[in-house]
């Protein structure tokens, strides 16, 4: 490589987080196991102390809302049994229960007519012989915290999401994704499930899964079905499962939901529940450690006369066209065929400075500091590694797995940084910041 001033390009990029998941769980807030619905609703009102004795040969539904019986007002809202062979609809009466009369066999249980602000799993309620009393529990809809779920990221409207909870996609038309982010505050094992009604059969809802962060999202995988259906039927609620384990909180997932119908015409609205359903440990996590092989030339110094030029890559990483790959350097380019037409910098026609990457040095326009002081594992408030990257998909494989870049960073990269903190960016430089960088 001819020696020439460089005018160093600085990709300041400072590292993110993601993880790129019917019965009844036991929903989190604030990384905290909420204790299970308690219902102390007497069945005899007028003496409390003495309930009224149930009869054995009645179907009976009682609908709770925040561990009270639900008020329907005027609200006409009918209880719905049903089987094979027979459906049986009762109005819900003003004090939120409904009686079926004598009936025989076993029956799914769901509501229709129920206000578009509330929502329940409608395929987890079943009545039998044994067990002819059905207790539905409602709830509200959670809104995400941001965006409009439009697009894969966050610069594209991808929803945010901080908590569990129950929430909506709202389909306008056949092939619409609505796309979600979301990350665990606590390792454990989640579901993500729909709560389509299976009894109707009119839609299918679909989630797809993706893998890398916020940054960079790739190996999207279609899941259709592992919920509750019906043999043979239209609808199959999905389940995505997902195990966390302590390395890999902080890391978020993104999913998008969308959904097919049969009959029914567009908009649709799919309810999906995130759902902390226990803990979880793993005793042997496939956590590979990444080392550089392209880390080989340390980064010249900056010269009186150059100037540092803070790179706008837009909103996903080397995503624009004025960057490009030198194979006589090594390294990626500020790339015009116009500008460079004279070869300035003798790169070839075309290339332009090399483009560098901040590892320890201030970065005035983001919060976090730099790629290397800002993972420093261990120290107090420090309590995950922002350079593992959790769940990526390893195709030959077929399997995922956690690409651990500390050593890849903190070592092999910061070791081939001038005094100014800054290095080259190499192919598998940007490959990494492609997955970790805003």
């Amino acid at each position: 490589m001819r020696k020439k001033l460089l005018t160093l390009m600085i990709a300041a990029l400072c590292t993110v987080t993601l993880f790129s998941g019917c019965g009844l769980g036991s929903f989190v807030t604030n990384g905290k196991p909420k204790p299970p619905p308690s219902i102390n609703e007497p069945d005899n009102p007028d003496n409390p102390d003495k309930p009224e004795e149930p009869d054995n040969n009645h179907y009976t539904v009682s609908v709770y809302l925040n561990n009270k019986l639900f008020e329907p007002g005027d609200r006409d809202i009918n209880v719905v049994w049903r089987n094979d062979s027979n459906v049986k609809r009762v109005p819900l009466g003003a004090n939120g229960k409904a009686d079926a009369g004598e009936l025989d066999g076993d029956y799914g249980v769901y509501l229709e007519g129920l206000p578009s602000n509330y929502t329940y799993n409608p395929s987890a309620y079943k009545a039998t012989d044994e067990s002819r009393k059905v207790m539905i529990l409602l709830t509200t809809i959670r809104k995400p915290e941001s965006g409009d779920g439009k697009g894969l990221y966050l610069s594209e409207g991808c929803y945010v999401l901080k908590y569990d909870g129950t929430y909506r996609a709202n389909i306008g038309y056949d092939g619409e994704k609505v796309y979600y982010e979301y990350t665990p505050t606590m390792s454990g094992y989640y579901s993500v499930t729909s709560w389509v009604n299976a009894y109707e059969d009119e839609i299918n809802p679909v989630l797809i899964t993706y893998s890398g962060s916020h940054a960079y999202k790739y190996n999207p995988q279609t899941l259709d079905g592992g919920g509750f259906a019906l043999s043979g039927g239209f609808t199959k609620n999905f389940r995505y499962e997902c195990k966390v384990d302590k390395s890999e909180v902080g890391n978020s997932f993104t999913i998008a939901v969308t959904a097919d119908c049969k009959n029914t015409d567009y908009p649709v609205y799919i309810d999906f529940a995130i759902t902390y359903e226990g803990e979880y440990e793993s005793d042997y996590s496939d956590v590979r450690v990444i080392r550089a092989k392209e880390a080989k030339i340390k980064a010249a110094e900056k010269q009186a006369n150059e100037t540092f030029v803070y790179a706008d890559l837009g909103t996903k990483v080397f995503d624009m066209a004025n960057y490009a790959y030198c194979e006589d350097t090594g390294f990626y380019h500020r790339y015009d065929e116009q500008l460079y037409a004279d070869d300035p910098y003798e790169y070839g026609a075309g290339f332009g400075p090399i483009l560098c990457c901040v590892i320890r040095k201030k970065v005035p326009c983001y919060s976090v500091t730099s790629l290397y002081e800002a993972n420093e594992v261990g120290l107090p408030d420090v309590c995950f590694n922002y350079l593992q990257l959790a769940k990526c998909w390893v195709e030959e494989e077929n399997k995922y797995a956690t690409f651990d870049y500390t050593l890849f960073i903190r070592t092999d990269y910061n070791g081939k940084t001038n005094t100014d903190g800054v290095c080259y960016v190499t192919q598998e430089l940007k490959e990494f910041l492609q997955m970790f960088a805003s």
